[in-house]
């Protein structure tokens, strides 16, 4: 039986399931002729090869073993095959097509005890307890010391809301066994179901007492724990039950969805996928999955799996807005994620208005669409610019090593001229230039080239020219300490009107 919490955790109590029939170890599978195909002998042999050979990814190809099942037992209306079909249509997620298969079974050998427990659980799974308490009490007419159907009674009675009958039978077995461990899980899930968690505890604790590797009693015990809100111990609950069943199909759910709750996706996802093998038609399990698969960067994976549910069920809206998400949010596919939500409405036309919150989420998405390419648009318009940048500072650096080879030469040509400590600090600077330049920083070329251009060149260019061109010394101003030429140079006599050193008349 599978309940939903407060946290929409999808739970489960476990039940009884009827064993397959004609199956053992993994073998190959043979290919079928047209005539084999309107065989039941070779159809049934090929069903029960499918569910022994998982491909390579461990999934098996329930579908086409189904369909060899059904036309096997259509064929030659063998019990085997209508119960395999049953079986296989359950895993599917078909309760209907596996109840029908379970009663022809029952109906074609009456003492095919599998197919009658399996018959009744369904019944009382598809909300038919009437009819499936009148099968369980037909057959103890015949045997009323069997406890095994006694067992299913009570759990039928409890699933179908009949709690006090379900008591009245758990009695019976009592005074027949009491020590029977299964009577105390299947109390402990009708307390459950009543909401009564604390005698569900006592009864799970008390089953347990009597069969400490009672795997489904641990899972019951975790459920409720989970109820009273104590998460730790149902964690711990949950843990050993898929401790002792590996491949349990409702520890691992709930295990998996706990894990979700608590980010723990790695979890998640080992617990989901041995919970989809178990049961490839769930659409819980699937939702899970794929959540699972999203948090862990398996995007293309979850989308899949997402999609697999749609088949099963084309009008979940949680299956659509759960791969609706997934672009929106993780991928950013947002053309997509519409497709997802247009594809619910199409799925619900008739069955929503136009203020479901759908049309909301269409808008949110749309609007998020635009936000996007306005961010994509000013990222590439950044990265251009960044291009741009780096193109224009790759020249600079070629230009920075050409202009420090010429700077270097003529620091050494005016070497006397500009004295050591500028040689020196310059000297250190086109060090600094050279390691730019070898190093390929081009990063750095706009700073350095600046630093050469707006300071060391206009610095060393002054040097230079204080020296004068070429270095020369320049001859000092009149009236500032200098000598006039010798008498009798040339120029110096004859000159009328020349004023003397005092200036005094020249004589005559």
């Amino acid at each position: 039986m599978r309940i939903l919490t407060r946290l929409a955790l999808a739970v489960a109590l476990m039940g009884t399931v009827g064993s397959l029939q004609g199956c053992g170890d993994k073998t190959k599978v043979d290919a079928l002729s047209e005539e084999d195909l309107s065989k039941p002998g070779p159809l049934f042999r090929n069903g029960v090869q499918l569910l022994q050979s998982p491909d390579k990814n461990g999934a098996i190809d329930y579908t086409t073993a189904y369909e060899r099942f059904a036309r096997a037992a259509e064929l030659g209306n063998n019990p085997k095959a209508h119960f395999n079909a049953g079986w296989v249509a359950e895993v599917l997620g078909n309760g209907d097509a596996a109840m029908l298969h379970y009663k022809a079974a029952y109906d074609a050998d009456a003492a095919h005890e599998g197919a009658m427990f399996s018959y009744a659980r369904v019944l009382a799974s598809q909300g038919m307890g009437a009819e499936a308490e009148a099968l369980y009490r037909s057959y103890l007419e015949n045997d009323p010391d069997n406890l095994a159907v006694r067992n299913d009674l009570v759990k039928s009675l409890a699933t179908s809301g009949s709690y006090d009958g379900a008591q009245a039978e758990a009695q019976q077995i009592l005074l027949l066994d009491p020590k029977n461990a299964q009577v105390y899980r299947n109390l402990a899930a009708m307390y459950h179901a009543q909401g009564n968690y604390g005698m569900a505890q006592l009864c799970s604790e008390k089953a347990l007492a009597l069969n400490e590797g009672d795997f489904g009693t641990y899972n019951n015990l975790g459920v409720t724990y989970l109820e009273q809100g104590d998460e730790a111990k149902a964690i711990e609950q949950f843990k050993t039950a898929v401790k002792l069943d590996p491949d349990g199909f409702e520890a691992n759910t709930n295990l998996g969805f706990i894990a979700l709750n608590s980010g723990d996706y790695t979890l998640a996802l080992a617990s989901f996928e041995r919970a989809v093998k178990a049961e490839p038609g769930s659409v819980e399990a699937k939702l899970g999955y794929a959540v699972a698969l999203r948090g862990t960067g398996e995007f293309n994976k979850s989308d899949s799996v997402y999609n697999e549910v749609m088949k099963i069920d084309p009008s979940s809206r949680v299956a659509y807005y759960n791969a609706a998400t997934l672009h929106y949010v993780y991928t950013k596919d947002f053309n997509k994620a519409l497709k997802y939500l247009e594809a619910f409405v199409d799925a619900a036309a008739g069955t929503i208005g136009p203020n479901d919150p759908v049309f909301e989420r269409m808008d949110e998405v749309r609007a998020a669409k635009v936000a996007e390419d306005e961010r994509k648009a000013e990222e590439d318009r950044l990265k251009k610019e960044a291009e741009e940048r780096e193109k224009r500072n790759k020249a600079l650096l070629v230009e920075l090593g050409t202009q420090i080879d010429g700077f270097e030469a003529k620091i050494a040509a005016n070497a006397d001229c500009l004295g050591p400590e500028v040689v020196e600090e310059v000297g250190m600077v086109i060090e600094q230039g050279r390691m730019v330049v070898e190093s390929g920083d081009a990063s750095m070329a706009p700073d350095m080239k600046s630093m050469f251009d707006d300071y060391y060149v206009p610095v060393v260019e002054e040097g230079i020219a204080a020296c004068g061109a070429g270095g020369a010394e320049e001859l000092p101003a009149e009236g500032e300490g200098g000598e006039l030429p010798e008498e009798g140079a040339e120029g110096a006599e004859g000159a009328e009107g020349a004023e003397g050193a005092e200036g005094e008349p020249a004589p005559e």
